[in-house]
């Protein structure tokens, strides 16, 4: 089952020191996402975002589709835990 990222509060996009430097607006968040938590340059976004294509291009020979939205899946869970767990303690 593919990523629904529709009520997400932009939790990779708040990763961009890790995974885009080039994108991180100075406070680890993507410059591009915007007040409502999307993706304001979504169809042409950065390659390390686009899952598909990612997979297409490195992972198709060594995953099948459903693993590998499996794998993106867990560490979805994994971000909104630990998103969770932060605003919690900032509470």
């Amino acid at each position: 089952m593919p990523i629904d990222c529709k009520d997400c509060p932009g939790l990779c996009c708040r990763q961009m020191t890790k995974i885009c430097p080039d994108y991180d607006n100075g406070k680890g968040v993507c410059k591009y996402l915007d007040e409502n938590n999307k993706c304001s340059i979504y169809e042409d976004r950065p390659f390390i975002c686009n899952t598909d294509t990612i997979y297409e291009k490195y992972f198709s020979n060594k995953y099948s589709i459903e693993q590998w939205q499996e794998i993106n899946h867990n560490a979805c869970q994994l971000l909104k835990d630990a998103y969770k767990e932060e605003t919690n303690v900032q509470q």
